[in-house]
């Protein structure tokens, strides 16, 4: 009995320790939340001459070289290949974080996924594991996309889209972080990974019990509401986003697709994803609509344990070229020219403000927007990039600088298992006669490293002292 008062006492102090570290991370969640209303408020149906149609498809752990055009020999992606002939192919284009939903976060908001509280994947609310997460690993305790960030869907709504999104959104799984909470009319997919059995199928809101146990037909079902989407807004101006929840594992593939390539398992689902964009192509092509639609076909991040990063240094969750650089193709057959290629560093965060820019829409005023417009890069892929520089975020890191040729880490983890606590640097590469990451040029470049060191440090210093971006100091709640 002489124990049980220190125990209680110890397991007393230990609870009040957590409440008032949660508290803490509540109070420091810097939202601006009287910003997003009067802003989407201001946007009026766009006036733009015939507003395109756009689709953003998005591929999950998907490697540089799994697709044809950018290398793989092994997987046969003809619909795909043929969707570079009818654009442009971007062989420097990078996911802005190297996991799921930091890099879904940049590709909607057009801003780095921490600044939006998304530094790490989330997980099930459900889980055991949530409480923990939720205060030593999620940004500030936050369970899903801050509510006050504005997504391409809030905008585009907004300007008279119809707005749906099929697969995989793992950006919260309960309110107020749902798919329909930023934006989508509808919605149709799952809230975390491809594990997509039926109890976690929804349609908007409600639980539908109507897709299959297992995940062979997973793609099959995912277009089918794809195509359902395009059918029913085919009078109108959409925005689809198609978030494909393969070839992340587990990975899964229907009968007619099944054994049907030469790397396994992984490339069978890899062609039934290429026959899916076959068939969103061909709707637009039967409803008359594919000169006017923007296709921007990428991946989340490079691959994970299967998959071809293209002979690049690195994959999933590194800041090397092979867990950041992803293929990327834009087709949009009256605006740009066919079979074209761009070697511009952009990434997934620039998709953002091109939209707007596209629908003559003003950007949030309150807010950095680390994207750029790059629909110039569209009518002319030869012209320059709007970067001057970009980052490399990992986890809560800032791990690497690229400008222009150059790209420097301050260190890394050892990809070497035999010393994977390591963290060797500083590393300066030449991405054009290195892209393999392979030599390290610092010794030979001081002043080249001493640069982009003091870059990164700034942009370090920036992130730490107002990690939102807010650009103005007032109407934070």
């Amino acid at each position: 009995m002489s124990l049980v008062l220190p125990i209680g006492i110890a397991a007393a102090v230990v609870v009040a320790a957590i409440i008032a570290a949660k508290a803490n991370q509540v109070r420091n969640r810097d939202l601006h939340v009287k910003a997003k209303p009067p802003y989407l408020a201001s946007i009026e149906k766009t006036q733009v001459p015939n507003p395109p149609n756009i689709i953003v498809y998005l591929c999950d752990d998907l490697g540089y070289a799994d697709v044809g055009c950018f290398g793989s020999t092994t997987i046969k992606t003809p619909n795909i290949d043929m969707l570079a002939t009818r654009g442009c192919k971007f062989t420097s284009f990078y996911a802005s974080n190297p996991i799921c939903s930091p890099s879904r976060a940049g590709l909607l908001t057009g801003r780095y996924g921490q600044r939006a509280h998304v530094p790490f994947v989330f997980i099930p609310s459900s889980s055991p594991l949530t409480p923990f997460a939720s205060l030593l690993y999620y940004s500030r305790g936050m369970k899903g996309l801050s509510t006050d960030e504005i997504t391409i869907p809030d905008v585009l709504q907004r300007a008279g889209y119809a707005t749906g999104m099929v697969g995989k959104w793992h950006l919260g799984d309960r309110w107020p972080h749902l798919p329909n909470d930023f934006g989508f009319d509808f919605f149709y997919g799952a809230h975390f990974s491809n594990d997509m059995k039926p109890y976690n199928i929804f349609r908007n809101r409600e639980v539908e019990i109507k897709a299959p146990a297992d995940q062979d037909h997973l793609i099959q079902h995912l277009t089918e509401n794809a195509l359902e989407f395009i059918e029913n807004n085919k009078e109108r101006p959409f925005f689809l986003y198609y978030a494909q929840p393969f070839p992340h594992n587990p990975l899964h593939a229907s009968e007619a697709f099944r054994g049907g390539s030469n790397a396994g398992l992984y490339g069978d689902a890899v062609q039934e994803i290429d026959w899916s964009v076959g068939k969103l192509v061909d709707a637009l092509e039967k409803h008359g609509l594919s000169d006017n639609t923007i296709i921007i076909f990428t991946s989340d991040n490079g691959p994970w344990h299967e998959g071809n990063p293209g002979y690049q240094r690195g994959r999933k969750c590194q800041s090397f070229e092979g867990g950041y650089r992803v293929p990327a193709i834009v087709s949009w057959p009256s605006r740009i020219l066919l079979g074209t290629t761009c070697a511009e560093p952009v990434s997934n965060i620039d998709l953002f403000p091109t939209f707007l820019s596209i629908l003559g829409i003003t950007p949030p005023w309150d807010r950095i927007i680390d994207g750029k417009d790059i629909s110039g890069l569209f009518a002319d892929p030869s012209g320059p990039g709007p970067h001057d520089a970009l980052f490399y975020f990992v986890a809560k890191r800032i791990e690497a600088i690229r400008k222009g040729k150059w790209k420097y880490h301050a260190n890394h983890g050892s990809d070497n298992a035999a010393y994977w606590t390591l963290r060797p640097g500083a590393f300066l590469f030449d991405l054009e006669t290195d892209p393999n990451e392979s030599y390290n040029q610092a010794m030979n470049f001081p002043e080249v490293a001493e640069e982009l060191a003091g870059e990164l440090a700034s942009m370090k210093a920036s992130v730490k002292k107002n990690l939102r971006g807010w650009s103005k100091a007032q109407d934070r709640h």
